[in-house]
Parts: structure tokens; C-alpha cells; sequence
């Protein structure tokens, strides 16, 4: 058998293959003998019929039946001899019989797996904060406890930042009431009827829209006049400035309750005490930052091989990643309110953010699989098991039923290599050495949406 392999970017290979014709000739003859012994043919005992007769008969069906099995041997013996490790087979082109010496050729485009030279991984150097807990810290979460529980109140006085404001509005664009200038435009620009929204420094909602109505009063009219940005999500709205015909209906204080015995009672439990209070949200927040340091841990890692290892990507697996963040990321702007039209005007933006990160995705799959690989480690059963039955209890299904249902839709062999990259990574994470610097404060505070 003559093999030519020819290695193309992007881990893409095509191999040029010549079955010679004596093998051919040998591959047709055993598949002739095995249907002139499985057939019926008129006037024939069973398994008797001559060889002219059976291929006067199944001919074509032989011939496909040589095809493929030429085929297959081929390339597994491409793949044998040559020691490629093929991800897909893309494509089967230029099958040729040849008279001259009844050769059977054909050529395979093929997906590979790269070639991944890996750097020392064990004791990479990280950076990570030391994990303490301080009375502020945990008065800070009692803080955003408290405002889960907060109360507004009516107040007659002149908004401030931090109050409710309840009101309408309707907005246009020069001097038209923006439903009849732009239909299309979203709804939340175009009317509002008795929004709350809570008055903040951060503009989350509009800019200038929260400083614009700092001292409204109950029953006040306002005009707000808002410039928008020119990277506005509405292209047909960026750089414009509109204004927002206000009426206040209502000014609301926020009332944060005490932290006293009722209102400790009344989360926790007759129990709870505030020194028990205290010490479970120090537990929380210690494990909050567990988490962090793990995932700083790990992106710590990934970021040192990422700039020591550069290889090829196989596009079709990079492809097939871009379609999925890139459906994702439509179906979450969808329904976020982003219209068709819209998403189809941001499609080149979000192809290539999409494209980009699956770039990213599929280089650590890949050099997480090779350090599995180097150091021999393996899913056992019992860890497969317990993961699937996790996943059943979390979607509240019967384990027996859930573990029928992963096997028909490959749920299992999925979860396998999900779980082998995540022993991968906490390989690495175990071996790094870690550089203890002091406490980062959480205290860059990020607070819930205004609008209500």
C-alpha cells in the first residue's frame, strides 16, 4: 500500500492512498464468496451460485461494499503507520480504479489532534491573597442583609441619592414622541408608567438620568434632556439625545431594619443569636473566598501555559465552539429584549468575540488532555458514577432514568472527559507554588439594578 501524507494549517491533513491491485483484487474476491454463501439465487442451491452469477446480481452492491472496505483498511493503516491522531475525518475525494493495474486510490481529508510540546507545569509560580475575615467584612455583608429586608417609606421632600423614586415617563426625539420617530426603538425608551427606580451615583440606567431627577418632588414635572452614548446598544439612537417628559409619583426613603433580636429571629430562626449570626456569615465569607483564590488559582496557571505554548488549532473544533457561544450569546441577548434586527447588525462583533473565546476553550482543552495524558491520569468509575448521580439529584430526576437516558444521548463518555480536564487542572493547581500577599478588599460595591 502506498501512503502520502500531506500536513496542511490548522491541524488539517489530507493522505493520499494506493491500495494496491492484487489486494483489490483479494478484498473483491472475499466479498464475492461471502454473498454467493449468504444469497438465494433462482436455480441454485443455497450457497452453490457460480461467482458470474452472484456479481451479474449484486454487482453494485459488491462494488460499494469493496469501496468501503478499502476505504477503512486504508486508513487505518494511514493512521497505524504514520502515527496520526485523527480527530475527524473530513472528507473521502478522488476515488479512482485504475485499469492499468486494477489499483484502487483515494484521498482522506483529515482533522488531527496538534502536536503539543509541553513546558516544566509542575510548581508553576502564583500570586494569591492571603484569606482573612475582619469585623468590617462581615459587617459589610450584614450591611447588603439588611438592605435585602430594607422598607421604603414616603417622604415629602426632594429626592435624594439612595431614595425611590416612583414615576412616568414618555420620550422623544426632537420634538417627536419617539414611538412615532422610531417604532423600532425599545419599548423602556419610549413610556414608562410608575417605574420605581433607586437613585444612585452610578449611572446604570441611562446617563444623567439618576443626577437629572435629585430633588424631584411628588406631582413635579420634569424634562430631562439624555445624550447617548456612541456605542449606544440601538444604532439608530447612538449619539442622539432624546428627553424624558417625567412626572414623579411618589419619593420613597430606604429603611434599613436594625440588627436586633426580632430581625435576627426572623432570618435565622428563635436560636440565632448575633454572635452565631456573626460567626456563620464569617464562615460564608471565608468560603466566598476559597472559591476565588481557587478560581484565581486556576486561571493563574492557565495563563502562565498559555504564553509558553503556542500550537495549531483544529478550526473545525474551533467552529463548532464559535456556533455554540455564539448561540448562547443570542439567546441571552434575546432575551434581555435585543431585537433580531439588532443581533443581526451586531453579528460580526459577536462571531468574532464568540470565535475568540473558543479559540481560548479549545487551547485548554487541549493542553489540559496532554497533561492527563503525560501524567497517566484517569476517571474511575466510581467518580463517574457519583458526578451522574449529582447531576440526576440536581435535576430531580430518578438516578436509574437519568443514567439510561445519558447513555443514549452520550452524556457519560461527556461527563468522563469533563472530569478528567477537571483532575487535569487540579493537578496543576496542587503542584503550583503559591506567593501569599496580603488581603484584597471586596469593597468595590456593586449594587442591584435601579430600575424596579
Amino acid at each position: 500500500m502506498n501512503i502520502n501524507v500531506e500536513h496542511q494549517p490548522n491541524c488539517r491533513a489530507v493522505a493520499h492512498i494506493r491500495v494496491p491491485g492484487e489486494e483489490v483484487t483479494k478484498q473483491r474476491n472475499s466479498i464475492i464468496s461471502y454473498y454467493a454463501g449468504q444469497v438465494r439465487l433462482p436455480g441454485f442451491r443455497p450457497g452453490k451460485a457460480p461467482a458470474a452469477a452472484v456479481i451479474k446480481r449484486y454487482g453494485p452492491e459488491i462494488e460499494s461494499e469493496l469501496e468501503k472496505q478499502l476505504i477503512n483498511d486504508g486508513l487505518r493503516t494511514a493512521i497505524r503507520n504514520e502515527g496520526l491522531e485523527v480527530l475527524n475525518i473530513l472528507g473521502i475525494n478522488d476515488k479512482i480504479v485504475h485499469e492499468a493495474d486494477k489499483s484502487f486510490s483515494f484521498s482522506a481529508e483529515i482533522s488531527l489532534a496538534p502536536k503539543i510540546e509541553l513546558p516544566e507545569y509542575k510548581g508553576i509560580p502564583v500570586k494569591l491573597a492571603r484569606i482573612e475575615v475582619t469585623d468590617a467584612d462581615i459587617d459589610h455583608d450584614l450591611l447588603h442583609l439588611r438592605e435585602r429586608y430594607a422598607s421604603f417609606q414616603d417622604v415629602d421632600r426632594g429626592a435624594l441619592l439612595g431614595d425611590a423614586v416612583v414615576l412616568s415617563f414618555v420620550g422623544s426625539l426632537d420634538g417627536q414622541p419617539l414611538a412615532e420617530a422610531l417604532p423600532e426603538a425599545p419599548d423602556h425608551l419610549k413610556e414608562m408608567k410608575e417605574n420605581w427606580f433607586l437613585l444612585d451615583a452610578e449611572e446604570d440606567f441611562l446617563p444623567g438620568y439618576y443626577a437629572g431627577l435629585v430633588g424631584v418632588k411628588k406631582d413635579e414635572e420634569r424634562a430631562l434632556t439624555i445624550s447617548l452614548p456612541e456605542d449606544y446598544s440601538f444604532e439608530a439612537l447612538r449619539g442622539k439625545t432624546i428627553t424624558l417628559a417625567v412626572s414623579a409619583k411618589g419619593v420613597k426613603e430606604k429603611a434599613l431594619p436594625v440588627l436586633d433580636a426580632e430581625f435576627i429571629a426572623k432570618i435565622g430562626g428563635p436560636e440565632m443569636t448575633e454572635e452565631t449570626l456573626r460567626s456563620e456569615m464569617k464562615e460564608v465569607i471565608r468560603r466566598r473566598r476559597e472559591q476565588a483564590r481557587e478560581a484565581a488559582k486556576g486561571n493563574q496557571v492557565i495563563g502562565h501555559l498559555f504564553e509558553k505554548i503556542d500550537f495549531d488549532l483544529p478550526q473545525e473544533m474551533v467552529n463548532r465552539e464559535a456556533q455554540r457561544r455564539t448561540n448562547d450569546i443570542a439567546q441571552r441577548a434575546m432575551q434581555q429584549g435585543i431585537s433580531q434586527d439588532e443581533l443581526v447588525k451586531q453579528q460580526e462583533e459577536i462571531l468574532s468575540n464568540a470565535t475568540q473565546q473558543a479559540r481560548q476553550s479549545v487551547k485548554v482543552t487541549f493542553i489540559l488532555e496532554q497533561i492527563a495524558k503525560t501524567e497517566g491520569l484517569s476517571i474511575t468509575d466510581q467518580q463517574l458514577t457519583y458526578a451522574l448521580a449529582n447531576m440526576a439529584a440536581r435535576q430531580k430526576k430518578p438516578v436509574k432514568k437519568f443514567m439510561a437516558e445519558a447513555q443514549k444521548n452520550g452524556l457519560i463518555e461527556r461527563m468522563r472527559d469533563d472530569l478528567l480536564l477537571e483532575s487535569a487542572m487540579q493537578f496543576l493547581k496542587d503542584s503550583a507554588v503559591v506567593e501569599e500577599t496580603e488581603p484584597e478588599s471586596e469593597h468595590c460595591d456593586t449594587h442591584s439594578p435601579k430600575e424596579a
